[in-house]
């Protein structure tokens, strides 16, 4: 206890050493680097910290992006299924063998490809050629769907009305503003069509040129029959798409003017309209196989 009270006295009675400027400017700037430093330390080691945050974060939003669920959760909608079509129980051939499509179906169950030909009339052998055409790049389902609104366009596909009244770029104007098939080159070829199937009629069969008569173009088709050899193999014609006889057909219809008569498209109008070109017609297992 004596020590200490002598180790205070004598600092309290020591001479006082007098302070320069300049100690004290430097003591003074010292402690503002000092702080200034230690300032810098803490800024960097925060940043450093939010950095690793930041990082770890980015992290676990790599691993957890497929398995993280949101915070607000959707509720699920659930979409009401449609019935499954049951159909008739009928099995067609490929292309028609979807209950989704009845109007397909019904083409295919009663016009196309009757081994002796569904209608022989002039205009309805002139409307699948129209058809055929315009069927070129689109789906047979889509130019039935228009089937309707071709025959009023086409007045019922009155070849001889067709041939006389619609000859301007003016009626091939009046023509797209209906509902058919809207391309230009295939309404164009059906108004070039019709004055050809009538040149055609005229000059091969004079006496039936007639809308209704049923010996004209059906007789001209006769002659693009397949002659069938005994003994020759028949191929199922679903899986082609020409024959000779529809590029014989081809040939001599554009050789009379005919527009839009390609091998593919003459190939599936002499099926449509039921002339035999290499046997099998309704693929076997179609309900229609062999059958009139």
């Amino acid at each position: 206890m004596l020590r200490r009270s002598n180790r205070i006295a004598s600092a309290l009675l020591a001479p006082s050493v007098p302070i320069s400027i300049a100690t004290i400017a430097s003591a003074v700037t010292a402690a503002g680097s000092a702080a200034a430093n230690k300032a810098s330390k803490t800024k960097r080691a925060e940043r450093s910290k939010r950095d690793d945050k930041e990082n770890n974060d980015d992290d676990q939003d790599e691993d957890t992006t497929t398995t993280m669920t949101p915070k607000k959760k959707q509720k699920a909608t659930t979409k009401e299924e449609e019935p499954p079509l049951l159909g008739d129980g009928k099995t067609r051939c490929s292309w028609a063998n979807n209950p989704r499509y009845p109007l397909l179906q019904a083409y295919h169950d009663e016009e196309w490809n009757h081994p002796t030909g569904f209608n022989h009339t002039n205009r309805y052998l002139f409307e699948l050629l129209i058809l055929e055409g315009a069927q070129a790049g689109l789906s047979w389902s889509t130019v039935l769907h228009k089937r309707e609104a071709y025959r009023e366009a086409y007045h019922q596909f009155d070849y001889h009305l067709i041939a006389t009244t619609y000859t301007t770029p003016a009626d091939n104007e009046r023509l797209l503003q209906t509902n058919i098939v809207k391309n230009r080159l295939k309404v164009q070829a059906s108004m070039i069509n019709a004055k050809a199937f009538c040149e055609l009629l005229e000059e091969l069969y004079p006496d039936q040129t007639g809308l209704d008569d049923k010996k004209g173009f059906w007789m001209f088709l006769q002659d693009y029959k397949k002659k069938t050899k005994s003994g020759e193999k028949k191929e199922p014609t679903e899986y082609l798409t020409t024959s000779a006889e529809s590029d014989r057909l081809s040939a001599d219809l554009k050789k009379r003017g005919f527009k839009f008569v390609g091998s593919t498209i003459i190939y599936s109008y002499l099926q449509a309209a039921g002339i035999e070109q290499d046997g099998i017609q309704h693929t076997t297992g179609c309900f229609r196989h062999h059958k009139n």
